[in-house]
Order: C-alpha cells, then sequence, then structure tokens
C-alpha cells in the first residue's frame, strides 16, 4: 500500500520550492485554549500559521471529557501528523485497524483518510501538524469528498510509529550527543516534511553556532535548554515550549547548553537539508553557566 500524496499539494510548494516559515516562538503557557472542531477537545495554535501564511499548522491539543467514542472524520488537507505527548487514546481507520497510543507515539495519515478516536484517557494531549493550515474537517463516514479525492492514490495509508529504545539512532560527526528517531513523514510528503524525535544522549555544553537550509519547528518533549537565535536573548527553553527557526544565514542560532535528557519533537521543511557551522554572530550574547535557570 501506498504512503505517498500527489505529487502536487493544495498550497502548491514543493521540495525545491518549500514553504517559507519564519522565526516564531510560543511558551508553554501562552496561546488562549479554544474548542476545537472536534466536541470534548480543545486547542491552542503553536504560532506556525501565521509564521508560514498559512501553508503549515501545528496545535496543542488536549482533551476535556472522561472519554469517549468520537465520530467518523477526515481531512480536506494534505497531510496529517499527530504526536501523543500525555495520557493515551485508541483509534480506528478507514482499513479497519484498531490501535493503541501512549507518550510518545505518533502518526500520519494522507488527506481525506477517514478515522476515529475509540477512547480518550481524561489526560490526554496532543500535537496537531496540518498542511495547509486551513484543512476542512469532513464528519461522517459517508460524507461526500471533494473531486480531488479522485486524484489520491486509492492504496494510501497510514503510518503510525511508537516509543522503543530500537527506534533511535545515535548521531554521527558533530551529532553524535543525539539519538534519533523517524516519525515516518518523508515518503508522506515526497520529501517536503521530516519529522523525528531527537535525544540527548548526555548533557552537552552546546551544538555550536549554525543555520540550516531548511526552515525547523520544535517543542520540547524532554528536559530543558538555552537557546540563542542571531543576536536575540538567550531563551530558556523547557517542556511544552515552541520555536520556529527560519532557514538561511540570518537565522544563525545555537543550543548551549542542555541537559542529559532533552528530547525535542522537531519538524524539518524540506527533509532534505544542509547545516553550516558558523561563528557566533556579533553582539550574540555568551551561553549561560550549564545548570543556571535564569
Amino acid at each position: 500500500m501506498s504512503t505517498s500524496s500527489p505529487t502536487h499539494w493544495i498550497d502548491g510548494w514543493t521540495v525545491d520550492q518549500p514553504a517559507q516559515i519564519g522565526y516564531v516562538a510560543v511558551g508553554r503557557d501562552e496561546g488562549t485554549w479554544q474548542s476545537f472542531p472536534e466536541a470534548g477537545l480543545e486547542s491552542r495554535d503553536l504560532g506556525l500559521t501565521e509564521a508560514s501564511h498559512g501553508q503549515i499548522s501545528a496545535v496543542h491539543i488536549r482533551n476535556t471529557r472522561e472519554s469517549g467514542l468520537g465520530e467518523w472524520h477526515c481531512w480536506d488537507l494534505d497531510f496529517e501528523f499527530f504526536y501523543v505527548l500525555k495520557g493515551s487514546m485508541k483509534l480506528e481507520n478507514q482499513e479497519g485497524e484498531v490501535h493503541e497510543f501512549g507518550p510518545g507515539s505518533a502518526g500520519v495519515h494522507p488527506g481525506l483518510y477517514f478515522h476515529r478516536v475509540h477512547f480518550m484517557s481524561s489526560d490526554l494531549e496532543v500535537v496537531q501538524i496540518t498542511a495547509p493550515a486551513n484543512g476542512k474537517r469532513l464528519g461522517g463516514r459517508d460524507t461526500p469528498l471533494p473531486p480531488r479525492a479522485q486524484s489520491l492514490p486509492a492504496d494510501r495509508t497510514a503510518v503510525y510509529t511508537h516509543e522503543a529504545p530500537e527506534n533511535y539512532e545515535l548521531g554521527a560527526g558533530p551529532r553524535k550527543f543525539f539519538r534519533y528517531r523517524d516519525l515516518g513523514t518523508r515518503a508522506a510528503t515526497d520529501e517536503r516534511i521530516h519529522i523525528h524525535v531527537v535525544r540527548a544522549s548526555e548533557p552537552g555544553a552546546g551544538t555550536g553556532w549554525h543555520y540550516h537550509s531548511m526552515a525547523q519547528w520544535f517543542m520540547i518533549v524532554g528536559g530543558d535548554s538555552w537557546i540563542r537565535v542571531e543576536d536575540r536573548p538567550a531563551e530558556h527553553l523547557v517542556v511544552g515550549d515552541t520555536m520556529c527557526i527560519g532557514s538561511g544565514p540570518n537565522m544563525r542560532h545555537n543550543v548551549a547548553p542542555f541537559s542529559g535528557d532533552y528530547a525535542v519533537l522537531e519538524m524539518c521543511v524540506p527533509a532534505e537539508y544542509e547545516t553550516n557551522a558558523v561563528p557566533p554572530p556579533e553582539g550574540a550574547a555568551p551561553p549561560p553557566v550549564e545548570g543556571t535557570k535564569e
């Protein structure tokens, strides 16, 4: 079965001409919680919609009821990704499969792919990333699909991954202090989007100043770190904080220091990119003393 999406996306962006995303930072206690399209859920926006001019969205979703059986639905978009932060849930997809998800579990659904939640723990929290940001939710298994559904692969399917030590690979070279877990988005997006979890294998003094040829959005899911972006003040990041750093030499940054349990959920646009080491920009503050919180 195919996990691929059509070459043409609704917003028209490609690997060679990727979505352009600017700098944005949203703290764990920032944003307004609002009703989510599915009853019993609420969400807060994590800044990507505005930063990407509507091409990509990231929201933090939480359950507001004890448990429940959600309705069948799909999203009229190109890409839907979810990552469980807390709690648990069961999900049934249009292929008749029922899967269980706990903290660290993730899923990728192609556009116009029906699914429903069977059960949600009362403490369930999830991050959802979609492209484009304004995809319409279609409720009900018998809901007529838009004409573009005829151009989608008939055998398109979901990709699900789970948290386990054996699913991580140790980085090489200057990134040998990080372990990486791929979350299966590359093939599903024709290399437009790569999402992975990055975990420190030991406390670190820093990554060194660098920039990427891709835009990266990330959420802290473990430990803490300090980060400096260009000549902005150093920021202390803890679990639940999110940030997006754009591509290119005007988005130089340094993660320094980071704790031994530091972990991030990170999205790279596009999937393939280069990392360039650079000297600190003029006016950049020195790294805080490792272990300090302010």
